[in-house]
């Protein structure tokens, strides 16, 4: 399965808002995944999820997340904490959140620079230490407004 789109409207104080999108890649046994704006859009990210359920392949995975506007690339973020094997974590970027904090255990929350990401700029999610690249289990999802 590759990206998956779906949208909707924002309601702001009981009045039609702006146009809600969310982007899902829940391909299993991939722990490299990228999600790319298509034409035509241009989104303002709220929310990046990650889930990633590691196999029982020995190692530490490092989650990292590079945002690229189709040509540059505009940040590269690491999660603070490793992942071991035969585990499933979560990890949450967010512009909302000002500090890193990795608590409680298995739940990573992290900074996400504000960008507006043009058409076919993409979010790269990925295990950087590429343990166990075909047998983990990476779901990326992507919450946003469109501009």
């Amino acid at each position: 399965m590759a990206q998956v789109m779906s949208y909707g409207t924002k309601m702001i104080r009981g009045q039609t808002g702006r146009q809600v999108f969310t982007a899902v890649d829940s391909a299993a046994n991939d722990s490299d995944k990228t999600l790319t704006v298509p034409a035509g859009q241009v989104w303002d990210i709220d929310v990046l999820n990650i889930t990633l359920a590691t196999s029982a392949d020995v190692g530490n995975r490092q989650i990292t997340v590079v945002v690229s506007d189709g040509t540059n690339t505009l940040a590269t973020l690491n999660a603070e904490a490793n992942q071991a094997a035969s585990l499933t974590e979560y990890y949450c970027y967010s512009p909302k959140y000002g500090t890193a904090s990795e608590a409680p255990t298995g739940w990573h929350y992290i900074p996400l620079p504000p960008h507006i990401l043009p058409a076919a700029a993409t979010i790269r999610v990925y295990d950087s230490a590429a343990v166990a690249a075909a047998a983990d289990d990476l779901t990326v999802v992507a919450y946003g407004t469109l501009l």
